[in-house]
């Protein structure tokens, strides 16, 4: 029984690895992260101008977000949200 649930355990072959560090520590694929990142028409690796924009005003609303009120971004991400209130 041991051996048939540690074999369901197993990951598949595709995530038996780690490679999250390597989104920005390998220079090629850095720089076509981070621009697909800042492309404010793909929806890849970071959402739309247009979802963003709706999404900053939501926040701003939802948690009265005013004129010189500081907002720290501490999600994943070039700071395109908080870039926002800059």
């Amino acid at each position: 029984m041991f051996q048939e649930l540690a074999q369901i355990n197993i990951r598949p072959k595709p995530f038996e690895f780690y490679t999250a560090s390597d989104l920005w520590t390998d220079e090629h694929t850095s720089k076509q992260m981070l621009s697909h990142h800042m492309n404010e028409h793909l929806d890849i690796s970071s959402r739309n101008t247009a979802f963003i924009d709706r999404s900053v005003e939501w926040i701003a609303s939802h948690f009265n977000i005013t004129a010189g009120v500081k907002v720290a971004d501490f999600g994943c991400g070039p700071g395109l949200y908080a870039t926002k209130w800059h």
